[in-house]
């Protein structure tokens, strides 16, 4: 039915918007209007470590990129230019990494990309913190010494530079390999909590049952270790479920295949890397189901 395209489609467009691995945050401030974002980008968000490091990850030696979109407040009495630095600063940098002056009027709006490199690990390395910070001053000179808050720095306002922390997260630092397998997990765990939830089917329910053992088998590999067998694992537990997946809706009918739509749109986590391929295979058993016989 043109219902199932729809769905297929419209699953697809989801999966491309939840695969980009991003964090938001915003504040509001007086020098801007409070419509200030922060995406941090290249990192993989919602990875449950075996052993240590959930949460978001990045790989070692890689480059962390930060986007910040930040508004001028409407303040306008007397109307004046802000001269915003934005800089990004991690806990293994000595100092921070700053943009180009964004000169902004009142509610204008401007954008700016830092990316920041990470340092070479050789093991998991947890909890390390980053911080994106604004200042607000004279076009031209040092912006230290600034008043910790959110002021209006127009001329004689008595506060010619302010400075407030726009953004703050942490980000566990893996090995290469440890990074490879994390990606995996996440992809398997999302295909087997989207599927253990509605399943019916005797042969689907096996399949998600070896899903299981697979991830599990991959937790002990990882503990141990031995992140390429972890990764291993943890590939064969994703096709296992998305096998599952595809038993499932070869043989239910509409309202179960608009469950499955529904389950993953739902909120079971960041779906990355091999849900395109169960999406391909969906696409091509509804086909297979509408094709009229020779």
């Amino acid at each position: 039915m043109q219902t199932k395209k729809i769905l297929v489609v419209s699953l697809s467009l989801l999966l491309v918007g939840l695969a980009l691995s991003t964090t938001n945050m915003n504040k509001a401030h007086a020098f801007t209007n409070g419509n200030d974002s922060v995406t941090i980008s290249n990192v993989l968000n919602g990875f449950s470590s075996p052993t240590i490091g959930s949460g978001t990850v990045a790989q070692s030696a890689s480059s962390l990129s930060f986007t910040i979109v930040i508004q001028a407040s409407s303040f306008n009495n007397p109307a004046y230019q802000r001269n915003v630095t934005i800089g990004v600063k991690g806990d293994w940098m000595t100092a921070y990494q700053n943009a180009s002056i964004l000169t902004l009027t009142t509610s204008q709006l401007a954008s700016t990309t830092l990316s920041v490199a990470l340092p070479t690990v050789n093991a998991i390395s947890p909890s390390h913190t980053w911080t994106v910070q604004a200042w607000d001053g004279p076009a031209t000179g040092n912006v230290a010494g600034c008043t910790s808050g959110n002021g209006e720095n127009y001329p004689g306002s008595g506060t010619p530079k302010s400075c407030f922390v726009l953004a703050s997260g942490t980000v566990s630092i893996l090995t290469a390999d440890q990074y490879s397998a994390a990606q995996s997990r996440n992809a398997a765990q999302t295909a087997i909590v989207a599927a253990g939830s509605f399943l019916t089917d005797e042969t689907a329910r096996g399949q998600l049952a070896q899903a299981t053992t697979e991830r599990n088998l991959g937790d002990s590999s990882w503990t141990n270790g031995d992140f390429g067998g972890a990764r291993t694992h943890y590939q064969n537990a994703q096709n296992d479920a998305n096998a599952a997946l595809a038993t499932q809706v070869n043989l239910g009918g509409g309202s179960t295949n608009a469950g499955i739509v529904g389950a993953l749109e739902s909120g079971t986590g960041i779906l990355l890397f091999g849900l395109g391929g169960l999406l391909a295979g969906l696409g091509g058993l509804f086909y297979l189901r509408r094709k009229p016989k020779a």
